[in-house]
């Protein structure tokens, strides 16, 4: 087996990379450790409606609801809201995450690429110390795939990148532990998405409400890996759900559990080696969120890939057009949130209450947040010197 690429991972950073690298010229592979592209749902399921202007989807059938914005509360209950367009990476669509995933696939296939699932990588085929391609495993058998450039899109615990020595290993402080369920038979908004914050609610992250219909929602959380123990996730999330008498009547009809990065991105190539998506840290550091990164990413290194094929030039030096244009692209922003972050972490829930206190009645035409800091300070001058170092991070 000989392809100019090999993708390990067919979540979206993978499959829009095997697509734009197929577009390019390249005869392309991805392989999937799993049975069916995108099972398990691994994800709150909410993106930006920029992903319509990436033209990798056709149809409408992924999108579970249309969202008119998103709504923030405070720890005291107080609620600040912002329309779609600029509430973040989350709020436009809440999807059908694998019926998305498997028209992102499809896409791929359409483009060129192969697809072979039940197989999964266990190691790099390395000459010399040079990689040549990926050793793996379908279903029992094991087979050897020649490539000259393997991509890394196999998510937050990436292997592929530790193997081509890229440091991967996250910090608990970098990491989010996460649970969710999705519920049937609640009473909820379907036009917003929540997010409630507070220490006592989801120490170092937050808990999500994305209504997917009339009366369904994914109902979630993330807590910082260096603030849990064991099942405080799922206990937490519960205790959530009880005090909510609107989410509290409803039925699960799944639960997960997973992790996700929230670190600032890492080195993503080396000679014959690119990494994309949450294998690179291409995730805000804030939201936890992942999608958008993931498709602007993998556009950039299809793209690449396509380059590197028609040079026959697949040494670092090549590959790295695509980190240097990520970092143009997104890498300024994930790099100022991860700052936001670190800032956040230190604020007290009275803290948290004051800021939405004094945004809960803002009209937002856009955000920035220099732009939010600012009005904050404009109404709470007390404020000034715990949100300095957030003023400097915004001007980053």
């Amino acid at each position: 087996m000989k392809y100019d690429a090999v993708v390990v991972g067919s979540g979206p950073a993978g499959t829009v990379t095997a697509r734009f690298a197929a577009e390019s010229g390249a005869k392309v592979l991805i392989i999937e450790r799993r049975s069916e592209v995108g099972v398990p749902v691994l994800c709150g399921e909410g993106i930006s409606k920029n992903v319509d202007n990436y033209n990798v989807l056709e149809g409408r059938r992924w999108i579970a609801n249309n969202m008119d914005g998103a709504r923030i509360f405070s720890p005291d209950g107080t609620k600040v809201a912002l329309a779609a367009e600029i509430a973040g990476n989350e709020t436009g669509y809440v999807l059908y995450r694998d019926i998305f995933d498997q028209e992102l696939a499809r896409g791929a296939v359409r483009a060129g690429a192969d697809l072979m699932l039940n197989t999964r990588a266990v190691d790099l085929i390395k000459e010399n110390g040079k990689i040549k391609g990926v050793k793996a495993k379908h279903f029992d058998e094991e087979i050897d795939i020649q490539a000259d450039v393997v991509v890394g899109a196999d998510g937050v615990e990436s292997k592929v990148g530790r193997w081509g020595g890229i440091k991967t290993t996250l910090k608990p402080k970098d990491l989010e532990t996460c649970a969710q369920y999705t519920l049937t038979g609640i009473d909820i908004d379907r036009a917003y998405c929540d997010f409630y914050l507070g220490k006592k609610i989801a120490p170092g992250g937050y808990v999500w409400v994305f209504p997917k219909g009339n009366d369904v929602a994914n109902v979630g959380i993330g807590i910082l890996a260096s603030l849990s123990t064991p099942g405080l996730a799922t206990k937490l999330l519960d205790k959530f759900i009880i005090s909510h008498p609107e989410l509290k009547k409803g039925e699960p009809v799944r639960f997960l559990a997973g992790a996700v990065s929230v670190s600032e991105p890492y080195e993503s190539v080396r000679d014959n080696l690119l990494l994309v998506g949450d294998a690179a840290r291409q995730v805000d550091p804030i939201t936890g969120g992942g999608l958008m990164a993931s498709i602007e990413a993998g556009k950039i290194a299809g793209e690449t890939i396509g380059k590197a094929v028609e040079k026959q030039k697949f040494d670092k030096d090549m590959l790295s057009i695509y980190e240097k244009a990520v970092e143009k692209a997104f890498y300024k922003k994930l790099k100022r949130n991860y700052m936001v972050k670190e800032i956040m972490l230190g604020f007290e829930d009275k803290t948290l209450n004051m800021l939405a206190d004094s945004l809960k009645n803002v009209k937002f035409d856009e955000v920035s947040t220099l732009g939010l800091v600012k009005a904050l300070v404009s109404k709470h001058p007390s404020l000034l010197v715990k949100l300095r170092p957030l003023m400097k991070a915004a001007k980053v």
